[in-house]
Parts: structure tokens; C-alpha cells; sequence
């Protein structure tokens, strides 16, 4: 039996180059900071505590078959959207955390002498939104200049329950929780807050044109996609999708192959079954990536 049927990460060994091609030489380690092979600044402090520890040791290799938060797959799923833009860059982040693929692909694309850069980054959790803030000033960014919002982002416009937590930091893979205070995985938050939500289809027009959209909502994924799948498919060039079910990869494999695009990575979630769990995505070990390319706009840059 082939090694490529016991190990499946989602890459050709060519496509490795596009990580290569981004790295930045001779950075120098910086003290309170985990420094990125592309050269992002990271605050040790915006990031669980275990990645926390390598701040102003080193600077992080290529991530290969991984770095602290994400695996090659998803590095190589941006960076095409990079390499294939020209004058402009404009990328989308939902789920965005500390804003880790705006800035990251927003830094790459600088990296290669593009000035006109736009990012549109939305975030749920106060305390992310904050570090976003520092992470846009971290990499020479003025918050101010793009559009960072504090909302979650749903299949149409209203209002949402937020879980409140104690330190942002340590708790990730949040989203809006139900009536009676239930989360996904069938975990219960007793304090929350209100948080707009905001439709993919109105954020999508505040550009004609977006070179990337990465999306990273904890199992909203699908319902989002589904209700902006049009607009998506008039200005959207690159989607790069974090998913959480294997129920919800096969559904965005037929809805973006129904729409016409074309699937250039995937990966598909991993997970443990649990008897009895709230959900499919309670389930999930790790996230599976899904790296779509809009034949209306892009070529192909493997």
C-alpha cells in the first residue's frame, strides 16, 4: 500500500514551493513576539499558552507540515491568492481571531512590492478584537485604514449570543450559542453579550473585488457560504474554507462545484466519534481546509 494512502496532507510536494517562495531570510528573533517565516510579528500574549513559550527564541521555520496554528495546506491555499494578485490586494477574513490570515496574507503580499492593500477582518470576541487591533499595528497596518469589526457573520443580518470568557487567549473555536445557553459541542456559558450579526452578502459589496475570502466560523461555514454563493461567485477570486464536520466538507464540495468553481486543496476534517455528542462538530480533532479558485477570475498558480 502507498504511503500517499496513509498520509493524506492535502499537497502535491510541488506546491511546498509556494511556501518556500514567501519566506523571508535572515529575520532576527524579537523578544515578546513569535516571529513568522513570512515575517509577522505575533504577540506571545495574542496566542494560546503553549505557542506563547516561543516567543524571542527563534524564528519559526516553514510550517512544514505545520506551524503553531496552522497546517501547510492552509499556508499554501493563501498564498495562491497572493501570488495571484497583481496592483491590489484585498482579502476577507471571517472568524478572524486575532486577525491571523488578514494580516498574514496582507504581509505577503506587501512582501511583494503590493501597495494597495484592503482588509476586512470580523471577529465575535472582545478580547480578540483587541489583538487584532495589536496585530494590524504589530505589522504596519493602521486599524483605521481597513475594516475591522466586532460581529460575528451569519447567512443574513441580526443579533447574536456571544459567550463571554475570562482569557481570550486560551479559548478558541467560539461562536454565537443558542436560547438556553448551549454551544455547539453541548457545552452551557452562563454570561454572554450581544453581538451584531452581519450577512457575507452585504459585506462582500464593500469591495468589487476580493482576492481572497478565508472563513473560519466553527460550523456556520456551509449556511454562510450557501446564502452569498452568487456574490461570492461574482467577486470572489480565492475561498479558503476552515471546515468542522465531514458533513459539512461534502456540502461545500457540491456547493461550490454546483456554482462552478474549482477545487485546488482540500483536506477533510478529522475527527473522533463520540456517541451521544451535541453535534458533528463536537466531534472534530482537527479542522479540514478547502481551498476553492473562481475560473472567472484565476489562474491557477501551482
Amino acid at each position: 500500500m502507498s504511503i500517499e494512502l496513509q498520509m493524506y496532507p492535502g499537497y502535491s510536494n510541488e506546491e511546498l514551493n509556494i511556501i518556500r517562495e514567501f519566506a523571508v531570510p535572515d529575520q532576527l528573533p524579537e523578544h515578546g513576539f513569535i516571529k513568522e517565516f513570512i515575517g509577522v510579528r505575533t504577540r506571545n500574549t495574542s496566542v494560546y499558552n503553549a505557542a506563547a513559550q516561543m516567543h524571542g527564541n527563534s524564528v519559526c521555520g516553514l510550517p512544514i507540515p505545520a506551524d503553531f496554528h496552522s497546517e501547510a495546506v492552509e499556508w499554501i491555499g493563501t498564498l495562491k491568492a497572493v501570488r495571484n494578485a497583481n496592483q491590489r490586494f484585498a482579502v476577507m477574513e471571517l472568524g478572524a481571531g486575532y486577525g491571523t490570515w488578514s494580516v498574514a496574507t496582507a504581509v505577503a503580499a506587501r512582501n511583494r512590492g503590493i501597495t494597495d492593500i484592503f482588509a476586512l477582518a470580523v471577529e465575535g470576541d472582545p478580547g480578540h478584537f483587541r489583538t487584532m487591533q495589536d496585530h494590524y499595528r504589530d505589522n504596519g497596518f493602521d486599524p483605521a485604514e481597513h475594516q475591522l469589526l466586532q460581529a460575528a457573520v451569519g447567512s443574513e443580518d441580526g443579533k447574536a449570543r456571544w459567550p463571554k470568557v475570562d482569557n481570550s487567549a486560551d479559548v478558541w473555536g467560539l461562536r454565537p450559542q443558542t436560547e438556553d445557553g448551549t454551544d455547539y459541542t453541548g457545552g452551557q456559558h452562563s454570561d454572554y453579550l450581544d453581538v451584531e450579526i452581519i450577512a457575507l452578502n452585504r459585506l462582500l459589496l464593500a469591495r468589487d473585488e476580493w482576492n481572497l475570502i478565508h472563513i473560519d466560523v466553527q460550523g456556520m461555514e456551509f449556511d454562510i457560504c450557501r446564502s452569498a454563493i452568487d456574490r461570492l461567485s461574482e467577486r470572489a477570486r480565492w475561498v479558503v474554507v476552515g471546515t468542522h464536520s465531514r458533513k459539512i466538507d461534502g456540502d461545500l464540495l457540491d456547493l461550490f462545484n454546483s456554482a462552478g468553481w474549482l477545487l485546488e486543496n482540500e483536506k477533510p476534517t478529522r475527527f473522533t466519534f463520540v456517541p451521544g455528542a451535541a453535534s458533528l462538530e463536537a466531534m472534530t480533532q482537527f479542522d479540514g481546509t478547502q481551498v476553492w479558485r473562481n475560473p472567472r477570475f484565476a489562474k491557477t498558480e501551482s
